[in-house]
């Protein structure tokens, strides 16, 4: 473990042990968690406004709650803490594998409504027109696709037949894009104006691509030991949650949050390239149209 990752840690043990001591001062509820994935350069805060939505609709049923955020963790360590005991976390975000549904306890309502499964990609200025003849998946296995090994994406493009070129970090992906390293560069439809603003100052001369959307089935749930407290907790955010799509106020979170950037980005004038998610296990909602954005 590095410096870095070891005074994280203490941070973590600090935050952790006054949050514990408080509730056990208290009835609330506690909900602990990473305020972001360290190996990429950006915090997405939305989930967990979300997360809070839930649990104040919940409130007369459960009572109080805290929610207590944590500096960023790599996914690996989110996964490693919700699976031991005495874990620094208690709740995780992130999207869905076969793998982590057999060791953790998800609750099957995508946070995002399946946003980060749309993918627009960050290209090289002046490599427009040669994204502009792909049509299919097929076409798509002439481009070389720029990732971190450790993202679920990889394995998805690769179980597709897809080119994909692994890279060190988050930020060399942009550097590496520039050079002629791969080709495209595959990012969320929530992720991919900022990323591009950030890539400016780190290796100017790329673009967002214009007309093209990927599609894969990538639902982003909640994530919570599976124990009798993480059952608790993930019975109070699934009733919260349910009770949000029932009334609509989950898709109109998310309407106000990303209505600038689906403008921007011309979504609903893109045409889309379905490539196959072998990841999930079969049992994910994905016919169930309150839970998922379509363009």
């Amino acid at each position: 473990m590095g410096r870095l990752f070891r005074a994280i840690a203490s941070i973590i043990a600090i935050s952790v042990g006054a949050a514990s001591a408080q509730e056990a001062g208290t009835s609330a509820m506690t909900f602990t968690y990473a305020t972001g994935q360290s190996e990429i350069g950006h915090i997405e805060r939305f989930h967990w406004k979300v997360l809070e939505a839930a649990l104040e609709r919940t409130r007369k049923t459960y009572g109080d709650y805290r929610v207590v955020p944590l500096p960023p963790m790599p996914i690996s360590r989110q996964e490693y803490e919700l699976t031991h005991e005495d874990p620094a976390i208690t709740i995780a975000a992130f999207d869905s594998t076969a793998e982590r549904k057999r060791k953790l306890i998800p609750v099957r309502i995508p946070v995002d409504r399946g946003l980060l499964g749309y993918r627009v990609l960050l290209i090289r200025e002046g490599d427009q027109a040669r994204f502009d003849q792909i049509r299919t998946l097929e076409d798509l296995k002439s481009i070389q696709f720029g990732l971190l090994p450790t993202w679920s994406d990889a394995r998805i493009m690769r179980s597709a037949g897809l080119s994909v070129v692994d890279g060190d970090s988050y930020d060399g992906l942009y550097r590496m894009l520039v050079a002629k390293r791969f080709d495209a560069f595959s990012r969320g439809i929530t992720e991919v104006i900022k990323d591009f603003e950030r890539s400016k100052s780190i290796s100017p001369g790329l673009a967002i691509e214009r007309h093209m959307l990927l599609h894969y089935p990538m639902p982003v749930y909640f994530w919570f030991p599976d124990d009798k407290d993480g059952h608790r907790r993930a019975d109070r955010v699934r009733e919260g949650l349910a009770g949000m799509v029932a009334d609509g106020s989950l898709a109109a979170m998310i309407r106000e949050r990303y209505r600038a950037d689906l403008a921007d980005l011309d979504i609903t004038g893109r045409r889309v390239v379905d490539v196959p998610n072998p990841l999930l296990d079969g049992q994910d909602p994905l016919n169930d149209d309150r839970l998922w954005f379509r363009p």
